[in-house]
């Protein structure tokens, strides 16, 4: 089957989506995006106004990836322990399968401090509020320690996950443990770890 063309709007997303992750909102240009899309800064203005809704827009499509993927994968597990297993290893199935995004997400965490407090909408939240539902559900079924509030273990899993992902080039070079020589076994060995540093001691 043939694949469908990308319109205009999808390939300046999909283009800025790559800006804004390499050098983050204040570092992208919307010059530059609109070069590397090559239609002109009237084109690119035209779908998207200015450079704050052209990023709120490439957010909400990681957003919307994000819940789609929940909804399929998450939500379609037989039970509550089956979708806390499929939670965890949905987020490194994401940091594989879009690493733009990923690194897009990161970087916005790292960097919004202040854009936050005043911002109107706010892309992940949807996201963000499923997944901690989650968490506290499990906490509820006894799958997940209660010692710590539903944030905090919501915290655990995204921090160690995304810190083991950025770290593992440097920490192979560094430590002699086999699994990190590898991108997908030393995630898959941290999503399940991850899982025993949040269950019940």
């Amino acid at each position: 089957m043939a694949t469908l063309a990308l319109s205009r709007k999808e390939i300046i997303l999909a283009r800025a989506e790559q800006h804004f992750a390499d050098h983050g909102f204040q570092g992208a240009s919307l010059s530059a995006i609109a070069r590397d899309c090559e239609v002109g800064n009237p084109g690119l203005l035209h779908h998207f106004p200015s450079k704050e809704v052209l990023y709120r827009a490439v957010l909400e499509k990681q957003a919307e990836d994000l819940t789609a993927r929940i909804c399929k994968r998450v939500e379609a597990a037989p039970d509550l322990p089956a979708r806390l297993q499929a939670f965890v290893a949905l987020q490194v199935e994401w940091m594989h399968a879009r690493p733009t995004g990923f690194k897009l997400v990161t970087r916005e965490l790292l960097d919004n401090a202040e854009r936050i407090q005043h911002a109107q909408t706010r892309p992940l939240e949807g996201f963000l509020q499923a997944s901690l539902a989650l968490v506290a559900a499990a906490q509820k079924a006894g799958l997940v320690r209660d010692d710590l509030s539903a944030v905090v273990v919501l915290t655990l899993i995204f921090g160690t996950l995304n810190y083991a992902k950025m770290a593992r080039p440097t920490f192979a070079k560094t430590f002699a443990e086999p699994a990190l020589k590898s991108d997908a076994a030393w995630m898959k060995a941290m999503a399940r770890d991850v899982l025993r540093v949040i269950s019940p001691p």
